[in-house]
């Protein structure tokens, strides 16, 4: 679609997955925009992507897809294998996404699988964050009367139009509340003795546990986790060993004996209801994020709703239900639930 160009000038705070996308595509548009981020945090190289999601999250997961690809982010498909109960709408829905899915039963996994062919991969994540344009700032956001400014060393800066999208850091760089906790996710690089897991997306819901390549040479290198929520502000990590050993202990069972070589996480951003939330949240300010540590699936998705949005000048009814005014009544007491994700 053709847009009018018009004098705008955008500012980014978070330069992540979704704040590198929302710029890239405005910058595609001939926009003025500019992106702003503390690089707090080390992106990973690589994150899944997948369509194996539910309802919208799964037309989020094509878009990303085709954002990917537009943009020329490296992506490499991955068999992937799910293992537990799945309600037959749920797996006609990622037929219905094109992905080419059969019920076998598989020798190194020593059970029935959902194996799905064309729903899984790899993104290079660190290839759309690296290299994106940037500028490296402590920014925040200050908003006064309603109308939000950019705030660097105790100085505010005015922009047309703020876009705040800094992940599980957003609620702490402005001074409005959002509907949205924080916690630690972390997984860990395993030795297995099945070569079979450097070339294979596992989804066990059995024994709960995810496993992923790590490079996808099929060496016997992956990387596995899905412990327990950690509730955290940012930079508060903290890992229980003993839930470290529990994982391990559920992975073993399925893959036999596992070594862990190293640990790592990064933090997630949670709504109420567990799913993205994007709109406004000043005169000046939207505020997109809440995707749960499934941002490389969903993301890049709903920030191509959120950029149509501005370049229309119309409000998006399609994905009405990921708007943030759908929490305009809350309170920070709620437990983070099940990542949506997850089946």
């Amino acid at each position: 679609m053709a847009y009018q160009h018009y004098d705008l000038k955008i500012t980014i705070v978070g330069g992540g997955i979704v704040g590198s996308s929302i710029y890239r595509m405005l910058k595609k548009n001939g926009i003025e925009v500019r992106l702003i981020d503390p690089k707090i945090k080390r992106p990973f190289p690589s994150l899944i992507h997948s369509l194996l999601l539910k309802g919208k999250d799964i037309e989020l997961a094509k878009l990303s897809l085709n954002f990917y690809k537009k943009f020329n982010i490296p992506y490499y498909p991955f068999k992937s294998y799910t293992l537990g109960k799945i309600n037959s709408s749920i797996i006609d829905s990622w037929i219905s996404a094109g992905v080419n899915i059969n019920v076998k039963y598989v020798n190194w996994i020593n059970d029935e699988t959902v194996e799905a062919i064309g729903g899984d991969g790899l993104v290079s994540v660190g290839s759309l964050i690296n290299y994106t344009e940037k500028i490296t700032y402590r920014a925040s956001i200050f908003v006064n009367e309603g109308k939000g400014f950019i705030k660097i060393n105790d100085k505010l800066y005015e922009s047309d139009m703020i876009i705040l999208s800094a992940g599980a850091w957003s609620k702490y760089l402005i001074n409005v509340k959002l509907p949205v906790k924080t916690y630690y996710c972390w997984a860990s690089l395993f030795l297995s003795r099945k070569k079979e897991v450097g070339s294979n997306i596992i989804y066990d819901y059995v024994n709960n546990f995810y496993s992923r390549p790590v490079i996808g040479l099929g060496l016997p290198f992956a990387i596995m986790g899905d412990g327990k929520v950690i509730e955290a502000t940012p930079f508060q990590q903290n890992i229980c060993i003993e839930d470290k050993n529990e994982v391990s202990s559920r992975i073993s069972r399925r893959l036999g004996e596992v070594k862990e070589l190293y640990t790592s996480g990064n933090f997630c951003e949670a709504t109420l209801d567990m799913r993205p939330a994007y709109g406004k949240i000043a005169e000046n300010v939207y505020y997109i994020g809440g995707f749960n540590g499934y941002g490389a699936e969903v993301g890049p998705g709903l920030a191509n709703i959120l950029v149509e949005e501005i370049l229309s000048k119309k409000e998006d009814t399609y994905f009405k239900e990921y708007k943030v005014e759908r929490f305009n009544e809350y309170n920070d007491d709620f437990e983070i639930g099940q990542e949506p994700h997850e089946l």
